[in-house]
């Protein structure tokens, strides 16, 4: 079969590697869609921490497909079922584990980080994920493609859940890339009063405005000054100044969730801890996301609730890994999904 392979010095190609088996437990997948993320262009550029040196890992953990075939004593998957799979999954015992929050488990694995993934036509899903619910049923008329981005929608829900986004709240978004959008979706979807989205990029925010959402180009203008404060704010852009002036632009009681990571050069950011305590902030940061976030996310696309179809923005063969990943990094797409 043919597989988006990474390996070092830092790179991807596409190879020709085994098709899977499933062993007790186990589960293959034939991928019909993955989409692109941002931790792939990280990996294909910088590498990982679980790859090692001299070691091969097929990328894709934002993926969808068909159950191809299936070991003994797997219950509730047949093949031929059109599937979505979550990535992230743990020891199953530990104290994270059992209060559900396996992206946390000391042992956590992760599918297409550090465990092959779904940039191939076949992907097999290990006994303990398939054990812990990570490969999820969908409807048969489910438009793959257009959900294939799921896991991502998953990890935007983790960050958006602790906001208590009301309708009565005020809201600023730094960013208007696709993590962005979603949390502007979700906004919407929570009734909330009044949302912006603030970027650096005319072309992103063009894209916002398509949606209804109001903007501002940062850097034109004070935040502050054109928005004025604010209920809740997110950081969906890794950026150290939006981090600190999320905490001047929350009012009293505001809350703030600092959800894009910071490039590794960056070490600390110095905030006004102050604003913390006196307007009596809550600042919240997420990572990842579990089992439930994948399937709050799934039933937001399956039922309807949200349609996200306009965030992919490029299809392409498996083979054209790198011309998506390129495209991510100019910022010419929003969702680059692949086809193998």
């Amino acid at each position: 079969m043919k597989a988006a392979v990474f390996s070092y010095p830092p790179h991807v190609e596409i190879k020709e590697k085994e098709v899977p088996s499933p062993g007790d437990g186990e589960v293959v997948v034939q991928v019909k869609a993955g989409a692109l993320c941002g931790t792939d262009l990280r990996i294909a550029r910088r590498g990982h921490g679980s790859i090692r040196e001299g070691e091969e890992r097929i990328l894709g953990h934002e993926i969808v497909g068909i159950v191809a075939r299936k070991g003994k004593n797997v219950e509730g998957l047949e093949e031929g079922m059109p599937v979505a799979v979550a990535p992230n999954y743990g020891c199953g015992k530990c104290a994270y584990c059992v209060r559900g929050l396996a992206h946390h488990c000391p042992e956590t694995r992760a599918i297409g980080v550090t465990v092959d993934g779904g940039f191939a036509e076949f992907v097999l899903i290990p006994r303990k994920a398939v054990a812990q619910g990570n490969v999820v049923v969908l409807p048969d008329t489910t438009d793959l493609v257009s959900i294939s981005f799921v896991e991502a929608l998953a990890c935007v829900v983790h960050g958006f859940l602790p906001l208590n986004v009301g309708f009565q709240d005020r809201v600023l978004i730094y960013g208007a890339g696709p993590i962005g959008l979603m949390f502007w979706e979700l906004c919407q979807h929570a009734g909330a009063k009044d949302v912006w989205i603030v970027d650096l990029s005319a072309t992103r925010l063009k894209v916002a405005e398509e949606r209804g959402a109001r903007t501002l180009l940062a850097g034109k203008v004070s935040v502050k000054e054109a928005i004025g404060l604010v209920d809740v704010v997110i950081v969906a852009a890794p950026s150290p100044e939006a981090q600190k002036e999320a905490l001047e632009i929350a009012g009293t009681y505001g809350r703030i969730n600092f959800f894009g990571g910071l490039p590794p050069q960056i070490k600390e950011v110095p905030l006004p801890s102050n604003l913390i305590h006196y307007k009596e902030l809550l600042v919240t940061g997420t990572t990842k996301s579990n089992n439930f976030h994948f399937r709050y996310a799934l039933d937001l696309l399956t039922s309807g609730a949200l349609n996200l179809s306009y965030l992919v923005t490029h299809v392409l063969p498996l083979e054209e890994i790198n011309q998506g990943l390129q495209l991510m990094e100019s910022q010419q797409s929003l969702k680059v999904v692949l086809v193998p």
